[in-house]
């Protein structure tokens, strides 16, 4: 569906706008349903390595304490394009970012830094496969 407004070429709606909006809807009920369950909830927060300040990056539902960390770098691509969505000058240190996050119930607490899970043998295939992916990926970006 187009739709003229003043004079100029008539731009089409772009569906890979839709797409990942989609995929941000489908998260949204996801956490929802997790946070209605009682799984712990944490806000994840990002920082460029060295510097004080924490900024937000988003909320995750994990359903062990234990597995945050691990959650937190599953969902990296995901968080990362919601933090350059909010702070975009973050882009340029996106290899020097760090992540932290704290219970979402307790604001008062500091932030803990996570700490990246060393892949187990059985994951290192796919890890390897995945790093690649995103690297390729990242080299596709228009910047």
């Amino acid at each position: 569906m187009t739709t003229q407004t003043g004079f100029g070429k008539v731009q089409p709606k772009q569906k890979a706008a839709q797409k990942s909006k989609a995929k941000r809807v489908a998260a949204a009920r996801k956490y929802d349903e997790m946070k209605k369950s009682g799984v712990p909830e944490f806000n994840i927060y990002v920082r460029i390595k060295g510097q004080q300040q924490w900024l937000p990056a988003g909320s995750i539902a994990v359903n062990r304490s234990s597995q945050i960390n691990q959650a937190v770098f599953e969902q990296e691509q995901e968080l990362l394009k919601g933090v350059f969505r909010l702070f975009p000058k973050l882009r340029k240190h996106q290899n020097n970012l760090e992540y932290g996050h704290r219970l979402k119930e307790f604001k008062d607490e500091p932030i803990q830094v996570a700490v990246r899970p060393q892949p187990t043998t059985a994951n290192i295939i796919q890890t390897t496969v995945t790093n690649i992916k995103e690297r390729f990926s990242s080299l596709l970006q228009r910047r």
